[in-house]
């Protein structure tokens, strides 16, 4: 199961109460997602983001898509993983979260809220000026920009700003080992001694 941090108005067309029991940490790889619902031209649209890398997706809010919520994130995200080379023991946890459900909470990081509410404003104006779907505006908001006081400073790039979808990486493919080309010195200092 994921837990699905919802604002209080997602929650009352959940049918959740307002004030849901805190659920117990989950085990899938990413963590927490907090999501909000949102209106464009009258038809509803949920935002998700993730805590740990803010990866977004964006689900259609009607009716249907509230019951099988759990479903579209699923394929959604499974989707984006598999255009962005993501594959793996982790990915397929992540998505064993999405397929078990989601334990809904109350949100609590205001940071994560400003975040989901500048998400939901992207993604509004993406829809409305171009003529993408949702999924492809989360597609390219995984290589937009994601700030976080716990992620602290990017050292790649001196920011405080992390991609997405370099998060996506660190969280979810494994590390590689280093092997050495045949050739070269083990300290990386140019030829090895004959």
């Amino acid at each position: 199961m994921t837990v699905l941090r919802c604002t209080a108005k997602l929650l009352k067309r959940l049918k959740q109460p307002a004030k849901p029991p805190e659920p117990a940490p989950q085990a899938n790889p990413l963590g927490e997602w907090y999501a909000d619902i949102d209106f464009w031209h009258r038809q509803p649209f949920v935002v998700m983001l993730n805590a740990a890398t803010g990866a977004v997706l964006m689900l259609s809010g009607n009716a249907a898509g509230l019951r099988r919520c759990h479903e579209r994130a699923l394929l959604q995200f499974a989707s984006l993983c598999e255009l962005y080379g993501l594959h793996g023991p982790a990915v397929d946890a992540e998505l064993h979260g999405f397929h078990a459900g989601f334990a809904f909470a109350a949100t609590r990081d205001r940071s994560l809220l400003s975040s989901l509410n500048q998400r939901k404003f992207e993604c509004w104006m993406a829809l409305e000026h171009t003529d993408r779907t949702p999924a492809s505006v989360a597609a390219q908001d995984w290589n937009g920009l994601f700030k976080h006081p716990a992620l602290g400073r990017n050292q790649r790039h001196g920011m405080e700003y992390h991609r997405p979808l370099d998060l996506l990486r660190q969280h979810l493919l494994p590390s590689a080992q280093l092997v050495p080309f045949p050739g070269t010195h083990p300290d990386g200092l140019g030829e090895a001694p004959a």
